[in-house]
């Protein structure tokens, strides 16, 4: 893996010893949304506002750089190999947009706080105005200047409608690349103005290309049992692999099967994974217990169960929006996993006794 990654702006969604999006090189699988990318290029018909739209982790913000790369002049490797586009690390095209000081982009994602550390839990209209100021003030040399939104998601209200309103009037050569997780948070006057393209999760075969070339030193046995949990996603599998989601999986599995829960393993379970420092692996309990949540649910209505599989649906929302405020208000995460459990066997009585 290239070190270009190391000199990257840190951005509230990195990985520990993994190159984020304006660092990463190489693009895997994801064939016909570049290919619409490219061709819309080629054909001088390029869309000013793309809509890349499809789970977290899959490669959405990696394509956006990959294609701001060709945009901006940057050489494409050809062939790419097992790779759907690749480029040279020594590029300096590639190292302005990795670093942050190509005039013609700009990446508007969460700022950091104002004090301490870490980043703020919102994209606020301040850095959505930054873009007339860019659009405004800056020229590039390729002739494009291009915004790359990461994601559309974490943009308050305010900060929504503000973009909305410079995809309304585009500026001239401007192209807008709009990453967005979950297509019902995002304004459907936004969404209207721009072109879809949808990314699905990677193939096995993707994945793991994409998974080993980001984490060249992990054992394959190892990024094996990751993938098989990580939905197609190679953020999910990175962070399964840092910070032992796949005993976290096994342990999880055991606890939620139990006919009677079993509050000493809960418990133990609680006090490791809400220690300070473990905040990367409190989120993959959280989001695999939710993932156990919904495959229940399916489970229940593949089986006639209807009922039961409405009441698990109905938990697993609410359940989703505890675990968002929790977070958003930074309450006590232990207490937080012990009323996940005690809720989900609280609701599963109901239902047995239905």
């Amino acid at each position: 893996m290239s070190s270009l990654w190391q000199d990257v702006p840190a951005g509230h969604d990195d990985l520990d010893q993994v190159a984020p999006p304006p660092g990463t090189l190489s693009l895997f699988g994801h064939e016909r949304a570049w290919h619409a990318l490219e061709d819309a290029r080629t054909s001088g018909r390029l869309h000013h506002a793309w809509l890349l739209q499809g789970p977290r982790g899959i490669g959405k913000a990696t394509a956006a750089f990959a294609f701001a790369r060709v945009l901006a002049g940057a050489e494409k490797l050809e062939p790419a190999g097992e790779a759907t586009a690749r480029f040279r690390d020594d590029d300096p095209v590639v190292r302005q947009i990795a670093i942050g000081t190509l005039p013609g982009l700009i990446h508007v994602m969460r700022p950091p706080v104002e004090r301490g550390s870490g980043f703020r839990t919102q994209i606020t209209v301040e850095e959505v105005r930054k873009l007339n100021r860019f659009f405004h003030a800056t020229g590039s040399s390729s002739g494009w200047r291009i915004a790359i939104i990461d994601p559309a998601d974490d943009l308050n209200r305010s900060a929504a409608n503000a973009l909305l309103k410079m995809l309304e009037e585009p500026p001239g050569r401007s192209v807008f690349l709009i990453a967005n997780h979950t297509p019902g948070r995002i304004l459907p006057t936004i969404r209207s103005r721009c072109r879809l393209l949808r990314f699905e999760p990677l193939g096995e075969t993707d994945l793991k290309r994409a998974v080993s070339s980001a984490a060249p030193s992990v054992q394959a046995a190892e990024i094996d049992a990751a993938l098989r949990l990580c939905e197609g996603s190679v953020r999910q599998a990175l962070m399964l692999i840092a910070n032992g989601g796949t005993e976290i999986n096994r342990t999880l599995a055991g606890l939620i099967e139990a006919s009677e829960p079993d509050w000493t393993a809960i418990q133990t379970m609680a006090d490791a994974l809400t220690q300070k420092g473990r905040e990367a692996a409190y989120d993959l309990l959280v989001t695999a217990f939710l993932g156990a949540l919904a495959a229940a649910s399916e489970k229940r209505l593949k089986a006639g169960d209807g009922d039961g599989a409405a009441e698990l649906a109905r938990l697993w929302q609410e359940e989703t929006r505890r675990i968002s405020e929790a977070a958003a208000y930074n309450l006590d995460r232990k207490q937080t996993v012990l009323t996940m459990f005690d809720r989900y066997f609280t609701r599963r009585r109901t239902i047995a006794a239905e």
